[in-house]
């Protein structure tokens, strides 16, 4: 056993480290070693203990890290650059447009805060720009670089990357539209795209900008996009981009010949699908109630269960439609029925209390307690139409104006039409009617793939998400900023559905937003030491402690490798 002895050398003690062993029965030193003297052991005790930090800097890391992997794999800013090259000085336009795409993905924020924003991720490190080079003018002078063509062209260009580098199942495609509010004001004049229209977000008083899209059923990967005035409706929309979305929808699938675009009945004319039949594209869609009275009237007897669709029925025949014989599928869902059904109730009670107020309001002026202008029967009728606008209260609600020849004032009496509520009850609530050219699918094969345009949906919720992925706020009042902003809005959605897509292929499965509050809590942290620590020359950068969740997470999305810290 070791031990340490003193020794003294010209009046001054030094020590050592000594090892002793019995040889011939007697002790002697085997090992020793000079440690130095008493005040030499202490200064070195007390360098060797761990140096205290000056500070910590914690920088956003796990997202931002996960989604520029992403944009990486895909080679984005290569082909954002190609597409709209500069002189090399500082941050290219891909680098603009790419920090605005994972700004939207993670944290939304306008083009003043963005700056700031940069400077708290681990982005500054890894670019090396000054945030001076994020200001807003920046920013807009970057996107002004973009035309329409331009922002075709990445798409087009993106789509076959997104295919080699992560596959695409382009078996089912889905279409659908929606529509976000802004706040131009009436006099801004620089924008068609922003206009009043039926606002999905209720906001009927502000000019609203439309957006399509064109996404695949798993992992909502967007493969097109297209914005387009804000008062233009569906119906209307889709006659003119059919042409596109069949290109699109040859491109995308010409390794799987058998692929169907879905779509809702919102977008279904004879015009339409007469036009899909020709180009060839094989379709799902529902069809509205006045294209197939006939269906929805039949019979409940005749509608038999379908396998693994609880609370589910179905009425499936072929016919001959726009041509070419179409397999058509009206179903009945238990669910649907009672929402229909509770939503009638409600307007049933809403059209007769408002009914009500009404008739007490002529009687009223019939007893001489009302001024104004005096009401005429026209005048009332009209109200009542108003009052009876919700879906099927006309046919459900029975109304009578007649002027009353005493007073001269309208009298209004009404009614609820029971045999008209039974019969919508026994034959329209509850059933939507599918179409397809797939003739040799089976009805739940119809059914599943109309049921999945919630994934388009899922997909339009995320974008309208106060905390990741969302389209507002859109501070633009020209059409061109607002595609821009469409475009890495849009690229927000791509890259982080494929982060999805390769977490889920790891074994984690998590909705998008869920999946983005996970990486956005891996964080970075630079431990800073003062100037001339010996025992640690350098500052040291490392992860914060996560789950075991996060590391599984911080594996499949190459998070170490993309910081730089591997292992």
């Amino acid at each position: 056993m070791a031990s340490i002895t003193k020794k003294i050398k010209k009046g001054r003690p030094y020590y050592y480290a000594v090892e002793s062993k019995r040889i011939d029965g007697k002790p002697r030193i085997v090992w020793q070693k000079y440690l130095g003297t008493l005040d030499a052991i202490i200064n070195r005790a007390e360098e060797s203990k761990p140096p205290k930090p000056k500070h910590t800097v914690i920088f956003e890391a796990g997202g931002i890290a996960a989604l520029l992997r992403i944009t990486q794999r895909l080679k984005l800013l290569e082909l954002i650059n190609e597409v709209s090259p500069k002189r090399e000085q500082g941050p290219t336009v891909g680098h603009y447009i790419i920090l605005a795409a994972l700004n939207r993905a993670l944290e939304p924020l306008s083009k003043l805060a963005i700056g700031n924003w940069y400077e708290q991720t681990v982005l500054r490190r890894l670019w090396g720009f000054d945030k001076s080079a994020f200001t807003s003018q920046r920013f807009w002078d970057h996107m002004d670089r973009f035309s329409e063509q331009d922002i075709e062209d990445i798409q087009e260009r993106l789509v076959p990357r997104v295919e080699k580098e992560f596959g695409i199942d382009a078996r089912i495609l889905l279409y659908d539209t929606t529509n976000f509010f802004t706040f131009l004001s009436t006099t801004n004049d620089r924008s068609g795209l922003a206009q009043r229209g039926h606002s999905k977000q209720k906001r009927h008083d502000l000019r609203q900008i439309g957006l399509a899209l064109l996404v695949t059923r798993d992992f909502e990967i967007p493969l097109f996009h297209k914005v387009y005035p804000g008062n233009i409706p569906d119906v209307s929309l889709f006659p003119q981009l059919t042409g596109e979305l069949v290109d699109r929808y040859k491109r995308v699938t010409g390794k799987a010949p058998e692929a169907t675009l879905v779509f809702d009945k919102g977008n279904v004319t004879d015009d339409v699908m007469e036009d899909l039949v020709v180009r060839g594209a094989h379709f799902v869609a529902a069809l509205s109630a006045n294209q197939c009275d006939n269906l929805l009237a039949i019979p409940y007897e005749e509608f038999h269960p379908i396998d693994g669709m609880p609370g589910t029925q179905a009425f499936d025949t072929t016919t001959i439609m726009w041509g070419k014989s179409c397999r058509v599928v009206v179903v009945y869902t238990e669910s649907f029925f009672t929402q229909q059904l509770q939503g009638v109730t409600q307007n049933l009670v809403k059209c007769q209390k408002k009914l009500l107020d009404l008739a007490k309001s002529l009687e009223r002026w019939r007893q001489g307690k009302s001024r104004g202008k005096k009401p005429s029967v026209r005048s009332v009728r009209a109200r009542v139409g108003l009052i009876l606008s919700a879906q099927f209260m006309k046919s459900l609600i029975q109304t009578d104006v007649k002027e009353d020849k005493q007073s001269g004032i309208p009298r209004l009496s009404y009614s609820v039409d029971h045999t008209a509520l039974q019969r919508l009850s026994q034959e329209r609530l509850g059933r939507t009617v599918l179409v397809s050219d797939q003739t040799q699918w089976s009805a739940r094969q119809v059914v599943e793939a109309y049921r999945s345009l919630s994934v388009v949906e899922d997909a339009f919720k995320n974008m309208k998400n106060t905390d990741f992925l969302r389209w507002q706020p859109a501070h633009h009042w020209t059409d061109q900023k607002l595609r821009v902003h469409a475009l890495y809005c849009v690229l927000a959605l791509l890259v982080s559905s494929l982060a999805r897509k390769v977490a889920f292929e790891a074994g984690v499965n998590l909705a998008l937003p869920a999946l983005l509050k996970e990486l956005s809590a891996i964080r970075e942290v630079a431990v800073i030491y003062p100037p001339g620590t010996l025992a640690h020359p350098k500052d040291h950068i490392t992860l914060s402690r996560m789950s075991a969740h996060q590391k599984k997470l911080a594996h499949a999305l190459e998070i170490g490798e993309t910081l730089g810290q591997i292992g």
